[in-house]
């Protein structure tokens, strides 16, 4: 950045003067040239800059990145992007910055691959690696080189041109003042020149200098004979002080805008404007514009320098950062882990740290490489000790498995043994080692578990429900009911009563259908199959009075076919319209308490309100046992008509044998 502390003068408008001063550039300068907004001259020589290269410079000064955090696919895949880029010369820094770190890290590769070969018992002459993005690096680096060497031949050639056409434009000035014909003409030729004076391009950089000083000799050359006409030397210095009213008025707004980076990218067109485009103003003016623009000018200058000032902290911070994530790794190292479960907290711990690690931003590119480095060889090392230990744990795991087998197969024979309830020690002991075995893979790990889970809950199931030993038959049929139990859960019924009854009706029967189970083997099944179908009514949206009669339909299907439970159910409700009847007689012997007058006391609508409840639920009750009774007589009178048949055919043999 440009030293804006000394006070400089403006260059368009100072005579020749042999004392050192300060000047911007001019547009035809010297494109290679580092300068900042401001230069340093002496009598004998200006130092060129083109603000238009400055400005591509800082753009790809801020936009260099660390590229050591990109594999080597993703290096070839943005040094083509950026080699195809229109603005590919300014990128240069970036563009070899790839270069090294993609040769850097392919060395490495290159190393890593070769121990690999050799360790697996290859021999180092036979080793031979060549990747496809190596030889599209290749191809990409030598058409850049092409595109470079052709860039500066034809930049060359227009230089020579430019030069050419430059050194046409002096000859020209020099002719003005020696032209007899009016001086708006003259003056309209004058602005042309200058106008193509600033529309040729940059020259070769041994004469840009000198080129320069003669124009700009000739330029004041013509102003002085350009006194002559007083007036429209005037109107040109009014003119000129409008426009650069604006310029200063435009760098006082930018030294106010937060982004220092854009407010430093627009002052450069600001000065650019200010000493390529305008000519003077008059001599009382020109101190006290160009010191206004200069303070303006500083303000951004001091704000960059504090800007790169704090880019430099925020580089170092992040070194620090990645340091210490860097330490924390290499604690896993010093302290591996012992067990799998152990490891599979540290992967993911080193996980996050590798992803925190490559979330920080650039460091300080004296320690960029180094860090990368060490980020690498710390995350190889850990990943070579976890392979490591799995390796160790294979044999271990192939133990685990064949042990958890053996375990299912042992339930398996249990439950296949006559005297099966004898092992409930044995099956608690199951359960202990099979918790007690070592890690075996999550697929497997579930797979098995879910075989074993079943075979236990079934021999335990055997005990809460007085099972006997189920034959193979029964035992495919309670598998198969199981099943059919636990799909219920995802039946979509419908919501009015005859559709639901119809639907029900259907399940129950193919429920049947899957076969026959004994004892209480069957009630248990029976149990979970009506209260899968309680809950499943009991989710849905059903009005109230429809899913009463919903829950007394699959009671009476359940039981419709077995007396004894017909009776039991029979005086279950019995017991319970005793109870409401009680409580209703004791309900009305209350309201003997209450007068006539009294019928708007609360507590008399309250004792009237529960006595009007529980006949409603009398009432519910004892339809529920009209239904009963019904389905008790069609059974007794069932089983009496097969009572008689059988014993009129007993009666028949009797006599046919007599």
């Amino acid at each position: 950045m440009a030293n804006t502390k000394d006070k400089a003068s403006d260059p368009q408008e100072e005579k020749k003067d042999k004392s050192s001063k300060t000047i911007y550039l001019p547009e035809g300068a010297a494109k290679e040239s580092n300068s900042k907004s401001e230069v340093e001259i002496d009598s004998s020589k200006e130092i060129a800059g083109n603000e238009e290269d400055q400005k591509n410079n800082e753009n790809v000064e801020k936009e260099t990145k660390d590229f050591s955090q990109l594999s080597l696919s993703e290096l070839v895949e943005d040094l083509q992007k950026r080699i195809k880029s229109e603005q590919w010369f300014f990128d240069d820094r970036n563009i070899k910055e790839i270069i090294n770190t993609f040769d850097t890290k392919f060395k490495l590769e290159i190393q890593e691959k070769k121990e690999a070969f050799i360790n697996e018992g290859g021999n180092e002459i036979d080793f031979y690696f060549k990747p496809l993005y190596k030889n599209t690096f290749d191809q990409t680096f030598r058409e850049y080189k092409k595109t470079r060497r052709t860039f500066f031949q034809e930049r060359e050639q227009s230089q020579k041109l430019n030069l050419d056409r430059k050194l046409e434009i002096i000859e020209s000035l020099k002719e003005l003042i020696n032209i007899d014909e009016n001086i708006n003409t003259t003056y309209k030729k004058f602005k042309n020149l200058q106008d193509s004076w600033h529309k040729t391009g940059p020259v070769p950089r041994a004469q840009s200098n000198n080129v320069w000083q003669t124009y700009k000799h000739h330029i004041e050359i013509f102003y002085d004979f350009l006194h002559l006409n007083r007036e429209l030397r005037d109107l040109d210095f009014k003119h000129n002080y409008e426009e650069k009213i604006k310029i200063i008025e435009q760098a006082e707004t930018l030294s106010k805008i937060p982004d220092v980076l854009k407010a430093s990218r627009d002052l450069n067109t600001l000065h650019r404007l200010w000493k390529n485009d305008l000519g003077p103003v008059a001599k009382e003016h020109r101190e006290e514009l160009w010191g206004r623009f200069q303070a303006a000018s500083q303000i951004i200058h001091t704000r960059r320098q504090e800007f790169d000032k704090e880019y430099d902290n925020i580089l170092e911070e992040n070194l620090n950062k990645k340091n210490s994530i860097l330490n924390s790794m290499e604690e896993i190292i010093n302290n591996p882990p012992q067990n799998h479960n152990d490891w599979r907290k540290t992967i993911d711990k080193f996980n996050n740290m590798r992803t925190e690690f490559q979330s920080i931003g650039q460091v300080t590119k004296k320690f960029s490489k180094t860090t990368w480095t060490r980020f690498r060889e710390i995350s190889r090392e850990i990943n070579r000790e976890k392979n490591q230990f799995y390796k160790s744990q294979k044999a271990e795991q192939k133990k685990n498995i064949d042990l958890k087998k053996a375990l299912i197969t042992e339930v398996k024979e249990i439950l296949e043994n006559d005297d099966w309830k004898s092992y409930s020690n044995r099956m608690k002991n199951i359960q202990k080692d099979w918790r007690a075995i070592g890690f075996i893979p999550r697929k497997l790990s579930n797979t098995l578990w879910e075989e074993f889970r079943s075979q236990c809950n079934l021999y335990f199931d055997r005990f809460k429900s007085g099972y006997q030993r189920i034959n193979k038959n029964e035992l495919e049929s309670h598998q198969k009911k199981e099943a059919f139990i636990k799909s219920i859960e995802d039946f979509k019924i419908p919501l009015e009563l005859d559709p639901f009854k119809e639907f029900f009706n259907y399940q129950w029967e193919a429920y049947n259908q899957l076969g026959n189970l004994s004892g209480n083997t069957n009630t248990k099944s029976v149990e979970d199959f009506n209260n899968a179908f309680i809950a499943l009514i009991e989710k849905t949206d059903m009005e109230k009075s429809l899913m009463v009669e919903a829950l007394n339909h699959i009671r009476f299907s359940i039981i419709k076919n077995d007396e004894n439970e017909l009776s039991r159910e029979i005086r279950n409700i019995k017991k319970v319209i005793e109870e409401f009847n009680s409580e209703a007689r004791q309900l009305e012997n209350n309201l003997d308490y209450f007068s006539n007058s009294s019928t708007d006391n609360p507590l008399f609508t309250d004792v009237t309100t529960k006595l009007d409840r529980l006949k409603s639920e009398i009432e519910k009750y004892k339809e529920q046992l009209v239904g009963l009774r019904k389905l008790k007589r069609e059974i007794t009178a069932r089983n009496t008509s097969v009572e008689e048949e059988t014993l009129l055919g007993e009666g028949e043999e009797g006599e046919t044998e007599a």
